[in-house]
């Protein structure tokens, strides 16, 4: 179960904006975007990056910032980033900063020095920081402005995840009843593998010189040769970087049936016969076998605890995020609220 630390959920730390710049919108991309309803409802496939994509409350958020928010986002994703998604982290860092001006959370100088040291650590040693802002046309004074309505931003989300108490024994012991595999320790093995892979153009010829491979390389080690070391130098598998060693495996989870059941049937630091699996001839060794089981709570409850905490505290703060934005006028190009 992720949980994600209440500043990270709206993306609004003070390192992030002052990196990516992209609020400031002072160089926005100039690249196609095909974007969805309701940006699409009105934009062509290449809007000019200085017309207008959405406004809330008034203050206009143009295509620029969109793509540049699409930018920024990408690399910690594993799916593209749609324009929908970049614009709805742009209204929601807005609405965040027009309610941390109105509740007037306070920044102090030395908090701002501090983060600007920090984006200063972050700056590639061929270059400046001093250099990064020129290039992108943006000043001292709007950098550290930038800084200080994200600490702003920081401050008010961690506020607002306050207000939610620490969870107590008796919430604990709730969560584990509505959660009870939380304490359970399912059945798993942790093995050591060598595969000589088989190709789909291998044919019966091809197979049977590989497993003649594999054979050989299973009576070196009948013999005494060291499995992991075999690994390290026979192996077609990647995890002969490690010699052989996988992660920790649990029944059910393998897609190959020949692999699990032999994995969970040989004997401890036993090797096994060359088996024919999807992935090709394998030898496996077991090195640790544990049974299922169970936890005791009192080894995980502060643990437990932190867990149910933080998932409460990052609802608290989603439904603050989602009343205001129900209070807000957002408007899209040619679009409603």
């Amino acid at each position: 179960m992720k949980i994600l630390r209440s500043p990270c959920v709206v993306g609004c730390s003070a390192v992030v904006l002052a990196v990516g710049l992209s609020a400031c919108g002072r160089k926005p991309a100039e690249q196609p975007v095909v974007a969805p309803a309701p940006l699409a409802a009105t934009q062509p496939a290449m809007p000019n990056p200085a017309s207008t994509a959405v406004t809330v409350d008034g203050f206009v958020i143009t295509w620029g910032q969109v793509l540049s928010e699409m930018q920024r986002l990408q690399p910690a994703s594993q799916v593209p980033i749609s324009a929908q998604q970049a614009a709805d982290s742009l209204i929601v860092r807005r609405l965040l900063s027009e309610a941390a001006d109105k509740a007037q959370v306070p920044v102090l100088t030395q908090e701002i020095a501090t983060a600007v040291e920090n984006v200063r650590r972050q700056i590639p040693t061929n270059t400046t920081l001093e250099a990064v802002l020129l290039k992108r046309n943006v000043s001292d004074a709007e950098f550290r402005s930038s800084i200080a309505a994200s600490l702003k931003v920081t401050k008010l989300v961690q506020q607002k995840a306050q207000l939610v108490p620490v969870a107590t024994d008796a919430d604990i012991k709730q969560f584990v009843q509505e959660n009870p595999r939380l304490l359970q320790v399912p059945e798993n093995v942790r093995v050591r593998t060598i595969l000589v892979a088989i190709l789909p153009s291998d044919d019966a010829a091809a197979r049977k010189v590989k497993k003649t491979r594999a054979e050989n390389i299973r009576k070196q080690l009948l013999n005494g040769a060291d499995f992991a070391k075999l690994a390290m130098t026979m192996s077609d598998d990647p995890s002969r970087a490690r010699g052989g060693q996988l992660p920790p495996l649990q029944r059910g989870v393998v897609p190959d049936k020949t692999f699990e059941n032999a994995a969970f049937a040989q004997p401890v630091g036993g090797v096994g016969p060359v088996l024919e699996t999807q992935y090709g001839y394998v030898l496996l060794q077991v090195q640790q076998h544990t049974p299922a089981g169970a936890i005791k709570l009192d080894d995980v409850k502060e643990r437990v605890r932190t867990l149910v905490t933080e998932q409460r505290r990052q609802a608290a703060v989603q439904a603050y995020i989602s009343n205001l934005r129900t209070m807000a006028k957002i408007t899209y190009a040619g679009a409603g609220k």
